[in-house]
């Protein structure tokens, strides 16, 4: 077998077993969400939502881009992945805490007033470095080529989190009792995860400490990119909450629980061709770059038909018809998330190729844009107009990061595949249109939706298959593989 086919088989077990992962744990976290939701309800589910807001944007502060630098690091194949994993530890425990001591010190003055959303504040900042170390452990884990293992954390990770939600339920909590729960899903995880990663790589903390102040200026300029995107996904639930209430956040949270699966998948192709990709030569990495957008587009072009059809439906599948209003909600933020997919993926590529320093003036740009224009779309539109601002900003978002990846990788995109896919698409919204207009086939409501969605998407697969085995056809004729799929 030749190399290249070693790589692309690689490539795709790496991909496809962290997709798989994260899909189970997806389907058990959507169980939790479903539980939490429907014992909670909108008003007091907004409170919470606030509080996992204000976490996450600091958790995101705590790593402060050393994850990245990190997985970038042990990836390569003279790296010593020891200490290269020993000094990422050190390096995420430290800024964390500090992380944490700063969530407490800000919460207290934009949150005073607010008992519920404030105690919850206090609760969980212990987790956050919690949450910092197991991104950092499983970042590491992906640059060694072990996304399997990385798989096993993310369905872990989402066992634990039903098993605290279950708890909360079962034992009629409240605020309080919800944010320790989750407290304690992250320790284990936490600690689940630094015990399993040890049986593949032993971190090695001799000279850690010397090495700290260098390693944090190194992650830096990632850490501003991931600050930056923290902001820019979370400053619309603290608008929503402020300027609309405690209902209009529990929708929107809702709704954009659900959708944040998509923003992290490309994530999972990314980091399986990372190996591959650092220790490859310029044409080997066009070539995966190249690939890897193909497999983006065929998930992001059909995307935004299957959110217009299922969104609401599976919303009050989730969580009841008390949530229903979050169901328009998520299907414009699927669209949104259809771009993000593709943005998310030139970031990523991006950063491997080593850019982040231009990153991080087109995430500023964006995070800046995004702030100023939801402050005036939710407080005329509210929650509705801060979906409508997220594929506004995304649509910015994929120029500038175009721009960018198309600087660092020559002829980043292929032709025929693309417009294979772009055929395809049009193709599937053709044949629903049929079947809506001429035999009245609605998306159906609960278990329903199910078929529906599958054969959608089998439809797709056969009609993607058919338009690319075409076009592949019609290149041999003329003497010439599709550079895309060369």
């Amino acid at each position: 077998m030749s190399d290249s086919r070693r790589q692309t088989r690689r490539i795709a077990y790496g991909t496809a077993a962290r997709l798989a992962g994260r899909t189970l744990g997806a389907a058990i976290s959507l169980v939790a969400l479903r539980e939490a939701t429907r014992y909670f309800g909108p008003v007091e589910w907004g409170p919470i939502t606030v509080a996992l807001a204000w976490f996450s944007l600091f958790a995101v502060l705590g790593g402060l881009g050393v994850a990245t630098l990190a997985m970038r690091e042990v990836a390569r194949p003279d790296t010593d992945a020891g200490s290269a994993f020993g000094r990422a530890l050190t390096t995420t425990a430290v800024v964390a805490i500090c992380g944490a001591i700063l969530s407490v010190a800000v919460g207290v003055a934009i949150y005073w007033g607010k008992s519920e959303t404030l105690a919850m504040v206090f609760v969980l900042a212990p987790g956050i470095p919690m949450m910092a170390l197991f991104v950092t452990i499983g970042s590491v884990l992906a640059g060694r080529g072990r996304s399997d293992v990385r798989a096993v954390l993310d369905l872990t990770s989402s066992v634990l989190l039903l098993v605290a939600t279950l708890l909360v339920v079962d034992h009629h909590l409240r605020f309080r009792g919800f944010a320790l729960a989750y407290l304690g899903y992250l320790t284990v995880s936490c600690i689940s995860a630094l015990s399993l990663a040890t049986r593949f790589i032993r971190p090695k903390f001799g000279g850690a400490g010397r090495g700290l102040w260098s390693q944090i200026r190194a992650a830096a300029p990632l850490g501003q990119c991931d600050i930056l995107s923290a902001a820019y996904a979370r400053a619309d639930s603290l608008m929503i909450f402020f300027i609309r209430g405690n209902r209009a956040v529990a929708l929107y949270g809702l709704a954009y629980q659900i959708a944040s699966f998509l923003f992290v998948v490309p994530s999972f192709l990314s980091n399986a061709l990372l190996p591959d990709f650092m220790g490859g030569n310029d044409s080997r990495r066009r070539f995966l770059a190249r690939r890897g957008f193909d497999v983006i587009l065929t998930v992001a072009l059909p995307l935004p038909l299957f959110g217009v059809l299922f969104a609401r439906p599976f919303v009050v599948w989730i969580s009841g018809a008390r949530f229903a209003g979050a169901g328009p909600l998520l299907s414009i933020l699927v669209c949104a998330a259809a771009i993000a997919l593709m943005n998310g993926y030139l970031f990523q590529m991006a950063v491997f190729a080593g850019a982040e320093r231009g990153l991080w003036r087109t995430a500023a740009v964006g995070t800046v844009s995004n702030v100023a224009t939801n402050a005036i779309a939710v407080t005329f539109w509210g929650a509705t107009g801060a979906a409508y601002v997220m594929i506004l900003s995304e649509t910015v978002g994929l120029l500038m990061y175009w721009r960018i990846y198309r600087t660092r990788m020559a002829n980043p995109l292929g032709r025929r595949y693309p417009l294979s896919v772009v055929v395809a698409s049009l193709g599937l919204v053709a044949i629903w249109w049929v079947l809506h207009v001429v035999l009245h086939v609605n998306p159906g409501i609960g278990l329903g939706m199910l078929p529906r969605a599958f054969t959608l998407a089998a439809l797709y697969g056969v009609l993607l298959w058919s338009v690319t085995t075409i076009t592949r056809r019609l290149a041999r004729r003329k003497g010439q593989l599709p550079s895309s799929l060369s």
